[in-house]
């Protein structure tokens, strides 16, 4: 087992385990109703303890710190209709910097009309108007910002995102492969926080002046049917799920953070793997090799609780709503330069 470094103490000691009476207030929810593929709401709070970032909210209505959606809401919020600090629709936008076919906010451009205390719109009210056409400069950089996020993401998860239908153990040879199956090795860890039985944890340490991981887990061992294989959490991994995360806040005003992996949770697994010599292996690798997934430097192991297809159609509908905004700057942008 490994740690990596980082550590997260409280006045008098290390961090104490959550108690049952503290909510945590750091979590992830997607409805089972779907619309197309996206989730009808996705809502987004705090940090995921598994990346150490914040997620993006991404559904048909997406509710986040930064939020993608046909209604959007957020700090960010990109949509059809969105509301937030700041705003970027393609029909509506509300809020302090606000982008629309119809716009409001302290600062407003809309392609119709828009209404604040800075207003640039052929229609425009408020204390200081303009006939200007940022709402062309604000598509146009939002869009090319959202593609590079998406074609970043993309990059990252590529081993799962190309070929999001698993294979069964025993098909996997050495190479890249993707396979879906249960952990079965037995919990022999505590996660720090909650003190839950477990294979892998994986903390985050969040203040002023600190941003910490920590994380412990070794070899992990894997099994769908037709044969076990095993994952080395010690090597290159990027750990995905969606699920509610257990916090604790410090007298040192940092929060931290929790998520863990326990025996029976099924996972999805896509990156580097090899067949090494195994002679306690079963079938089908009797002849005493079985398949182990590591990561490497520039070829992560991808694993999540998240269903693959979820996660690509997610992606899928942020980059064309990415180049739906392009495309609308650049008409804006035209008809303005056209009938100036």
């Amino acid at each position: 087992m490994a740690a990596q470094a980082g550590t997260a103490r409280t006045e008098g000691g290390a961090v104490g385990t959550v108690e049952a009476e503290h909510a945590p207030s750091s979590f992830e929810y997607r409805s089972r109703l779907k619309v197309f593929g996206l989730p009808l709401v996705h809502v987004v709070r705090g940090i995921d303890p598994s990346s150490g970032r914040r997620p993006t909210a991404v559904g048909i209505i997406a509710i986040g710190q930064v939020a993608v959606g046909v209604v959007a809401i957020g700090q960010v919020a990109i949509g059809g209709i969105s509301l937030g600090q700041a705003s970027i629709g393609l029909g509506w936008g509300i809020g302090q910097l606000a982008f629309g076919l119809l716009a409001a906010g302290q600062v407003a451009a809309g392609l119709l009309g828009a209404a604040g205390q800075l207003a640039v719109a052929p229609h425009a009210l408020g204390m200081v108007t303009d006939t200007g056409m940022f709402v062309a400069a604000g598509w146009l950089i939002t869009g090319l910002l959202l593609v590079m996020a998406a074609r970043r993401k993309h990059r990252r998860l590529g081993a799962l995102l190309d070929t999001p239908s698993p294979m069964n153990i025993a098909s996997v040879r050495d190479g890249r492969a993707h396979v879906a199956a249960e952990v079965v090795s037995a919990d022999q860890l505590r996660a720090p926080l909650s003190s839950r039985p477990c294979v892998f944890w994986h903390t985050v340490h969040v203040g002023p002046a600190i941003r910490e991981h920590e994380r412990s887990g070794g070899n992990v061992v894997i099994g769908d049917g037709t044969g076990q294989a095993s994952i080395d959490f010690d090597s290159e991994v990027i750990f995905i799920r969606s699920d509610n995360y257990r916090e604790i806040a410090g007298p040192d005003w940092a929060l931290h953070i929790e998520t863990s992996l326990a025996r029976g949770e099924t996972l999805h697994v896509a990156g580097p793997v090899t067949l090494t010599s195994d002679p306690s292996a079963g079938a089908p690798y009797r002849g005493g090799t079985s398949p182990v997934f590591a990561g490497r430097r520039g070829a992560p192991l991808i694993i999540t609780t998240r269903n693959p297809f979820t996660l690509r159609t997610e992606l899928r509908f942020a980059a064309a709503f990415a180049w739906t905004l392009v495309a609308s700057g650049l008409f804006a942008a035209l008809s303005w330069a056209l009938f100036l």
